[in-house]
């Protein structure tokens, strides 16, 4: 699995389903938000602060849904994009398990923050561009059903949906985990 290629195929599939007149570089913009977030969550893992780094982190997510609601003209408001990013960061809390170790390890001065910040990196990537991914199916499925009208509890019952093909998700997240560290 080719994390960059999938992301992109469901954007461009995103755009075809909300029937949007877009031109012909939307999709790659909103894959291009997912990934700078992905990026910009690496940033969060060198907070030095044990859980500031991972309240970083879910802000990012936050902000991230966000900046794609505003490319596809979506009027959801911040609580709307808090709640349905607190949902996918719960369900994909397994996934950053390690994540959590490593915040911890940076209670340890000096090599501890740096350890746990390096750790830390690859797991914040990858589960940002896989929160990102699961957001875009989660409306793309919406889409096909509803075209451009649904509301939040549709998206929150959609995002569940996707999260419970755990082999996917993981597939999805060791897949940006290799690119990252490529």
């Amino acid at each position: 699995m080719d994390s960059d290629k999938t992301l992109l195929k469901t954007a461009i599939k995103l755009v075809q389903l909300m029937d949007k007149a877009a031109d012909e570089t939307l999709p790659s913009e909103i894959a291009g938000v997912v990934k700078l977030h992905s990026k910009l969550a690496v940033g969060s893992a060198w907070i030095p602060i044990p859980g500031a780094d991972m309240a970083a982190g879910a802000a990012n997510i936050w902000g991230m849904y966000a900046r794609v609601n505003s490319k596809l003209g979506l009027p959801f408001g911040e609580n709307v994009m808090k709640s349905i990013g607190s949902g996918v960061a719960t369900n994909l809390a397994s996934y950053l398990a390690l994540s959590g170790v490593a915040s911890a390890l940076k209670f340890i001065p000096g090599l501890g923050s740096v350890g746990g910040a390096i750790l830390m990196s690859a797991s914040l990537y990858g589960v940002t561009l896989a929160s990102g991914w699961v957001y875009l199916q989660a409306l793309c499925t919406l889409a096909e059903r509803n075209g451009t009208s649904f509301s939040v509890s549709d998206i929150s019952t959609a995002v569940n949906s996707i999260l419970r093909d755990k082999s996917t998700i993981q597939n999805f997240i060791n897949a940006a985990k290799k690119a990252y560290k490529e």
